[in-house]
């Protein structure tokens, strides 16, 4: 992403001065993932201390999201702002436009909106997805160098169709393989249709046989696909750590955590959902507080979260610690005062 000119820009969609109560609308994906249930809490628990309550309206599927932003327009009645996981962020352009067409404080999360999209959204709260794929490749090669491995051809299980934030972290993974081992490829990169164990093993079933002989690294784009694709593998007879090497770069849950501190999964990071749900949480009071942004990306510390009486940047992204595959590191890692031992247990 290109940066933008850095300065503190007023919008109209801002408020004249901080309320103590009110609404805030959070436009999300299906709860039944683990991960956004967990966007809902952080995003809650920080609207809170604001004194502002929080609806969370799911949807699966981006008309579904759109139909429920339109209805809520449809009524008149304002929230103080809207946070918006979009379903697709390339389709969910139309209801970007109209909130700021309404003149609501608009915060998106999860997925990264492009500088042309900048005119769309108020403030992004969130990972970095582009950094979090970089970051896995590199975990890849440590634990490749570790193990005494040359990489060779690998295969990648991927997410939903259309999900810009998972095509965001293969772009990263590649971008670092293609520059580190020129002479390794991608033989497969196949969506899993979901985020979740089940759905890695359910594709690692079909694509790890077919290719069995072929590869030597797989790269679940978080820790559950990565862990659902592992199990296949060993079905088909694969080692962990020996015949193959797998990476996701996103913790998840004790399950993962226990592969990674085993070896049979190379590292990870802390991308927490809880984290990214509270930045911007954190992004939009501080646009409502201050009614200015800065036209800028900035880099969340994991020391502490942003303040509110400064005006936030219009990307915030936050922390992404990479962890050692260690108990240690699982319990002395901490993000704005919670432990990756905290953080990385959500499903």
């Amino acid at each position: 992403m290109a940066a933008a000119v850095a300065m503190a820009i007023g919008c109209s969609g801002a408020l004249a001065e901080m309320p103590t109560s009110g609404s805030i609308i959070m436009f999300g994906q299906s709860r039944e993932n683990p991960y956004f249930g967990q966007n809902a809490v952080g995003a809650a628990d920080i609207a809170k201390k604001f004194g502002w309550d929080l609806t969370y309206v799911e949807a699966s599927s981006q008309e579904q999201q759109d139909a429920a932003i339109q209805q809520m327009l449809a009524t008149g009645n304002k929230p103080i702002g809207i946070v918006l996981n979009p379903v697709s962020g390339a389709a969910a352009v139309a209801s970007e436009l109209a909130i700021k067409q309404a003149g609501i404080p608009l915060a998106i999360l999860n997925q990264v909106p492009s500088a042309e999209q900048k005119d769309l959204f108020d403030v992004y709260g969130g990972v970095n997805d582009f950094l979090s794929g970089v970051d896995a490749a590199k975990l890849l090669i440590a634990g490749a160098k570790k193990a005494g491995v040359e990489l060779g051809d690998g295969l990648v299980v991927n997410t939903v169709a259309g999900h810009t934030a998972a095509q965001q972290r293969v772009e990263g993974f590649r971008s670092v393989m293609e520059k580190e081992f020129p002479s390794s490829h991608i033989l497969a990169d196949v969506n899993s249709g979901g985020y979740l164990e089940n759905e890695g093993y359910s594709v690692g079933s079909q694509i790890i046989p077919a290719n069995k002989g072929k590869f030597n690294w797989i790269y679940g784009v978080n820790d559950a696909l990565a862990f659902g694709a592992m199990r296949a593998a060993k079905e088909s007879g694969i080692v962990p750590g020996k015949d193959a090497l797998f990476v996701g770069g996103t913790c998840m849950n004790p399950t993962t955590n226990a592969a990674v501190m085993a070896g049979e999964i190379v590292g990870s990071s802390v991308q927490s959902p809880y984290i990214e749900g509270a930045a911007a949480m954190y992004a939009l009071a501080a646009f409502i507080n201050t009614g200015k942004v800065i036209d800028d990306e900035m880099y969340l510390s994991s020391d502490n979260p942003p303040s509110i009486d400064e005006p936030p940047h219009r990307w915030n992204f936050m922390p992404n610690t990479a962890l050692e595959g260690t108990e240690d590191a699982y319990k002395n890692t901490v993000i704005w005062g919670k432990t990756a031992q905290e953080l990385c247990n959500y499903s």
